[in-house]
């Protein structure tokens, strides 16, 4: 038996036996809006303030589980999109998603983010692929607002939001690329293709570093990287999600940038993974570590990068890992965000943001895992 299919099974057990029951039971209120967080003991927190891109999120991994057969998240998924379109589009009269909830679930700060409606988008895509059509017109919806309010006409792309901050960053357009690529696996709208090789042109065209194989974060007004500490800042993490993001653009049938995928995974691999083999949370656009803690994220995305280049025993090696550290909790189905230098937990409480980050590279592997 190989070792991704061993490694699929443990996953497929933790999926199907703990993570899904879990959050199916304990992660959504009666009203259908997603809590931010549970604790080690896998009870809500009451107190915390509710961030909308984790309802976009929470909407596609309860989607996910429904399609992994689930039947139990079907309702909470209903209750859940009507919930979260009643509170957070629109509720000050203007278009878009707002930000944040407070604990009950009122509007907190109406600002419209375009990283939140990217996950908005990627929960509706979700949604209406199980049965949902009413996701797909709010979708629809979401990308009229970011066409009509936040986009960019000179430099491209999409600013921070409305109204707009600086810096610019590359990561939302990530995630709508992601969005857009989930949207046209959904329904075959080359639409939804199109708008994803125009943000993947967007990356090769500005925020791509060719000399270095490097991904910027932060950027100006007009898409120029940004200078100092933020022009310097690489994120491992980030460099895996988009080797894998370009691979499956090609395998859409998009664009082909797998030659800059493959600079991307050779700075991570080099630079971005600390000596017990988890990839670090920043460095340096020369290659030093910055910060080596490290988050539960870079790790799905580092599983999914070694998928994405047909390294499977690396992946399978890293899922195993993943497992027994991570996921190594009291109650099974719930995660450490966060280990220091020195591989002492730094996580106080589960945040609910991760467990997109684990589905998708879990969904990839099982995919990819021989029968």
């Amino acid at each position: 038996m190989s070792a991704l299919r061993q490694t699929a099974m443990r996953v497929r057990r933790w999926l199907d036996e703990a993570a899904w029951p879990l959050w199916i039971a304990r992660g959504i209120d009666h009203e259908g809006l997603f809590y931010e967080q549970l604790d080690f003991a896998g009870t809500p927190d009451l107190a915390a303030c509710r961030r909308v891109r984790v309802q976009g999120r929470q909407l596609f991994c309860f989607a996910r589980a429904l399609a992994a057969g689930h039947e139990a998240a079907r309702a909470p998924l209903a209750r859940a999109l009507e919930a979260v379109e009643a509170r957070c589009w629109s509720p000050d009269g203007k278009p878009g998603w707002i930000q944040t909830l407070t604990p009950d679930g009122q509007p907190l700060d109406t600002r419209r983010d375009t990283y939140d409606h990217a996950f908005m988008l990627f929960g509706l895509a979700a949604a209406s692929q199980v049965g949902f059509p009413h996701a797909g017109v709010l979708a629809e919806r979401t990308v009229a607002f970011l066409d009509d309010f936040v986009a960019d006409p000179k430099a491209g792309g999409y600013f921070e939001g409305l109204p707009a901050t600086m810096p610019r960053r590359s990561n939302p357009h990530m995630h709508l690329m992601e969005s857009m690529l989930a949207l046209f696996e959904g329904t075959g709208a080359q639409h939804w293709l199109d708008r994803a090789n125009a943000i993947a042109a967007l990356f090769e065209r500005r925020f791509f570093d060719h000399a270095r194989g490097t991904l910027g974060e932060y950027f100006t007004r007009d898409l120029v990287l940004a200078e100092g500490a933020s022009g310097d800042s690489v994120e491992p993490g980030h460099h895996f999600e988009w080797t894998w993001l370009l691979h499956r653009l090609a395998e859409a049938g998009g664009h082909d940038y797998r030659a800059q995928a493959a600079a991307l995974y050779g700075f991570g691999l080099r630079h971005g993974i600390g000596a017990d083999g988890f990839a670090v949370d920043e460095c340096n656009r020369a290659g030093r570590i910055l910060r080596a803690s490290r988050r539960t994220w870079p790790q799905t995305e580092l599983i999914k990068a070694y998928l994405a280049q047909g390294d499977y025993d690396d992946a399978a090696r890293v899922a195993d890992m993943v497992l027994a550290s991570y996921l190594a909790t009291r109650v099974p189905g719930l995660w450490i965000d966060q280990f220091s230098a020195n591989g002492e937990a730094r996580s106080d409480v589960v945040p609910a943001s991760t467990l997109y980050h684990l589905v998708v590279a879990f969904e990839d592997l099982l995919r990819l895992a021989p029968a």
